[in-house]
């Protein structure tokens, strides 16, 4: 296989969730070379489930196992005062740092920004958390709660009857992840024409705040975004819909009336009421009533023959996919998304792939560490420990 695009970069990740171990695994699928730091016991995210089997297991967890892949792990515990001189020799030798340690942590650590810089100044460190490195709230503690609340996003996210609810999973930090990649890509890139490194900053709630219309369109309009559940109201003089998802046979649809005019979809649902002037006239104000008459036609198919015969007639339906049908789903398989690592407690695991194709950057994606795996490696090899220096630092707790 070629090398990939980041071939020959040294990257250190220290992380207390998703964040980090997101961000460098990308870093790892483009070639760079990732070191997990983590504790004696494993860093946090080997205790998330669900694991192989529904038994707690450190190499088995879910989670993990998608988060690290392509990684060297050694432990180390950076607080003790033999920890912090092994992780600067290492930093020493390391190009980009990535954590996602709240700003007090790192502080007290001294694994901030201002007390590595002076060790390698050509060091890029990527610190992901909440609220960034600076402001009032940068010593908050936070959750993903935290960040969907104070951002907005919550605010346009629900049923507009009911309360502000959050996306489902750890979207927060992913975005924060993907956020601290495309960072410290460009750090890089800024270091190849400097020589210099420098502090990449994210802040989550920031991220997730970017990736809503509501602040621009308060800020430009004045106008307030509000939560619209599953029926998306075109902005349009008439209010086109339906734009929604609706319960079929076996399971859901994305419902959606044809471009060529609402009449198509009165055809379609095999119900003349459809087709009264005043819903062609004005279809958002009689959502209700579409929402109600469309249901008979829909509960006497499954899903895709839902979808089938509506896209014959040029609606653009979609199936709602429950997670068996998207691994299974044809456009997945035909860009070979989905792949299979090798693991050796685990064994076969089938894990996403290449996020982005590109012709000349190959994406590798390699099974994830076992716990310590690599400390041989790394503190024999590289640092010069000697076998006896190691059993003592297990001895002591240091690894």
């Amino acid at each position: 296989m070629p090398q990939g695009a980041l071939s020959g970069l040294r990257v250190l990740e220290l992380n207390r969730f998703v964040a980090a171990p997101l961000c460098a695994k990308f870093l790892a699928g483009f070639g760079a070379e990732v070191i997990k730091v983590e504790p004696p016991g494993g860093e946090p995210t080997r205790l998330m489930g669900p694991f192989q089997e529904h038994v707690p297991h450190p190499e088995t967890g879910a989670p993990y196992l998608f988060l690290n892949t392509g990684k060297k792990s050694i432990t180390l515990d950076p607080s003790s005062k033999t920890g912090y001189a092994l992780l600067l020799q290492l930093m020493e030798q390391t190009d980009i740092f990535v954590t996602d340690l709240p700003p007090k942590a790192l502080e007290d650590l001294h694994l901030d920004y201002p007390a590595l810089e002076g060790a390698n100044p050509r060091l890029i460190m990527t610190a992901i958390s909440f609220f960034g490195q600076t402001g009032p709230y940068r010593d908050y503690l936070a959750t993903e709660l935290t960040g969907f609340a104070m951002s907005g996003y919550m605010f346009i996210t629900g049923d507009p009857t009911r309360e502000p609810v959050k996306l489902a999973g750890n979207i927060g930090q992913y975005q924060g992840g993907l956020q601290g990649m495309v960072g410290t890509l460009g750090a890089v890139l800024h270091r190849e024409l400097t020589g210099r490194g420098q502090l990449v900053d994210v802040s989550i709630t920031e991220a997730l705040a970017f990736e809503t219309n509501s602040a621009v369109t308060w800020m430009n309009l004045g106008q307030m975004q509000t939560r619209e559940g599953n029926r998306l109201q075109r902005r349009s003089p008439r209010g086109n819909y339906p734009a929604t998802c609706l319960p079929c046979k076996d399971g859901w649809v994305h419902v959606h009336d044809a471009p060529a005019g609402f009449e198509l979809y009165a055809v379609l649902m095999e119900e003349p009421r459809l087709a009264d002037p005043a819903v062609l006239a004005e279809p958002w104000g009689h959502r209700d009533l579409i929402d109600e008459l469309s249901l008979p036609w829909l509960s006497r198919y499954d899903k895709f023959e839902v979808v089938r015969r509506a896209q014959e007639m040029r609606h653009p339906f979609m199936e709602v996919l429950d997670i068996p049908e998207v691994l299974a789903d044809p456009q997945h398989e035909a860009r070979g998304y989905f792949v299979e690592v090798n693991h050796p407690v685990v064994g076969r695991v089938k894990q996403p792939g290449a996020p982005v194709h590109a012709s000349g950057i190959p994406w590798e994606t390699r099974r994830p560490p076992l716990l310590g795996e690599h400390n041989q490696e790394i503190y024999q090899e590289r640092l010069g420990l000697a076998a006896g220096d190691l059993a003592l630092l297990r001895e002591r707790g240091v690894i």
